[in-house]
């Protein structure tokens, strides 16, 4: 068995992140939304964090993505600036 392997996400990952996500939605109750968001919504939220220059990334095996993490804006707020909202889907 190979070891899993951490890396930055990148748009070739979106599909899986989507489908991991969507499953989260639907049978989670972390996320608290009640529709998994389509793939174009996905990929309009991994370009504001990236834009944001925050950390995206994905936890793979064998070239399957298994999870992934992100970090955000925690509130707009001018004294949230150095905090951070993670999250971690597997």
């Amino acid at each position: 068995m190979s070891s899993i392997a951490i890396r930055a996400a990148t748009t070739a990952n979106l599909n899986r992140i989507t489908e991991i996500y969507a499953d989260a939605v639907t049978h989670g109750t972390a996320s608290y939304e009640l529709e998994p968001p389509s793939r174009a919504e996905m990929g309009s939220r991994f370009d504001s964090l990236a834009a944001g220059g925050f950390p995206y990334l994905v936890a793979e095996r064998d070239g399957v993505v298994l999870g992934y993490a992100y970090a955000g804006p925690f509130r707009p707020r001018p004294a949230y600036r150095f905090v951070v909202e993670d999250s971690v889907y597997v």
